[in-house]
């Protein structure tokens, strides 16, 4: 087993500070946009609601390509895996056109909340930057999952520590309106967020053809017309692992907005929670990552024994960090939160949602595990329909009920959101657990 997670954590220590740096990009823009106002703060914060779940499903269907090239990288078949990156790349394209015109209508959204008006304002202009920027991320998750397919997860790694470095004068560029740039407010990360996205995309291009291991897996690519029936095949795999990626940001991303129209201390203090706890989660994601590369490579090579290995060993790792997560933000949770505003209605309503963000550590941990494995085996369709019934039949509902009514306990507010994830993570690593159990069962007969 130790054998195992040393091969597991060579692979996913790069992925993790990759993660880690967007992560931080965010919490970047959110400090930086504090320095502005808590609106402009929140504003951010409340937008990315909405952009998170869209991000994330444009990167969830692409995100395909990781065990489908691994597979092909594992039966030495160079042939095939160009032709699956070239179809890859048109994926990405069709992807980022659905994402782009699905985010145009994110004012209809604003306004059905009736969110206050200067939060709403900052808001749809963060995203319009972003959104710019969208083409740019969709390609450089082509190359990324061909990196991590062939076990070279260290380039996108350093790209990204030379793009935090960027992003924080850029940032300062156009929030506060340095070297005579007018000054956007909390809008302008959005501005110095697409420009770092298209360094790291060329980068990233850059890096490829110059390291001799994707170097050589990519030596019979050329861009062409894709194969249809290829693409169809892709399209089919990936589209519930971005849907299932797009429940569970959504979900969050509802939660965000939900909350905003509980005022702005509220929404300020929601974001800080979600933060923190984000940061943690950086750990199982990047294990994650690597697990779905690692199995879907082992299967390319025949050794389903070995597979099953690498699935246990990510487990029990990304299950021993969910007990350390869940006591640090805990009993730090006072920290955390003074790193964000010393306001007290903020602080206050922080420190109860952060007991909840430390407790669900355990079930997302192993949702998010169980996921990753089940896609390196290429089972993408019964874990999105176990998603949407865990968070949208079960989870967000409840979480609602408790919030805003009187129908089951007196409505209890804001932290009634927080209830309802956990019941919606917990339902779900429960449901993926069982059909992981079904999938190894029926592999033996």
């Amino acid at each position: 087993m130790i054998s195992y997670i040393k091969s597991i954590y060579q692979l996913a220590w790069p992925i993790f500070v990759t993660q880690l740096i967007q992560t931080l990009l965010v919490t970047i823009d959110l400090l930086m946009s504090a320095r502005v106002s808590d609106t402009d703060m929140a504003a951010v914060g409340t937008a990315l609601g909405i952009w998170h779940p869209a991000y994330f499903f444009s990167i969830g269907v692409i995100m395909v390509l990781s065990p489908v090239l691994a597979r092909s990288y594992g039966e030495a078949n160079h042939k095939k895996l160009a032709e699956q990156f070239n179809n890859g790349l048109w994926l990405a394209l069709i992807v980022c056109i659905i994402t782009s015109l699905g985010l145009n209508f994110s004012d209809q959204l604003f306004n059905l909340l009736k969110l206050e008006t200067d939060l709403a304002t900052i808001g749809l202009e963060y995203l319009f930057y972003l959104n710019m920027g969208l083409p740019f991320i969709c390609i450089t998750a082509c190359y990324r999952f061909l990196n991590e397919a062939v076990g070279q997860t260290k380039p996108l790694m350093i790209i990204s520590i030379v793009s935090i470095i960027l992003n924080i004068p850029l940032n300062a560029i156009f929030i506060y309106g340095w070297l005579s740039i007018p000054a956007f407010g909390g809008a302008g990360c959005g501005i110095a967020t697409s420009i770092v996205n298209l360094l790291i995309l060329l980068s990233l291009i850059w890096f490829t053809y110059l390291f001799p291991k994707t170097k050589a897996a990519i030596k019979e690519f050329k861009l062409k017309r894709p194969c249809f029936h290829e693409l169809k095949r892709l399209a089919l795999l990936g589209f519930p692992i971005g849907i299932t990626v797009f429940m569970e940001l959504a979900l969050f991303g509802a939660v965000a907005l939900a909350i905003a129209t509980h005022g702005t201390a509220a929404a300020a203090a929601h974001q800080i929670a979600l933060n923190v706890t984000t940061n943690f989660y950086m750990v199982p994601l990047s294990i994650g990552f690597a697990t779905t590369a690692i199995v879907g490579r082992k299967i390319g090579e025949n050794q389903l024994d070995q597979a099953k290995q690498y699935a246990r060993a990510s487990l029990l790792m990304s299950i021993s960090f969910s007990i350390i997560s869940c006591s640090i933000i805990i009993i730090f949770r006072d920290v955390f939160i003074s790193w964000f505003t010393t306001d007290p209605e903020i602080t206050l309503i922080a420190f109860g949602l952060l007991i909840w963000a430390g407790i669900f550590q355990l079930p997302d941990v192993i949702q998010t595990l169980v996921s990753a494995i089940l896609r390196g085996y290429a089972d993408t369709q019964k874990p999105m329909i176990i998603v949407l019934i865990s968070y949208w039949f079960i989870g967000f509902p409840l979480g609602y009920i408790l919030a805003e009514t009187d129908f089951l306990i007196p409505a209890i507010g804001v932290q009634a959101y927080w209830i309802g994830l956990l019941i919606s993570l917990s339902t779900s690593a429960i449901l993926l657990s069982l059909r992981l159990t079904y999938k190894n069962k029926k592999a033996q007969v």
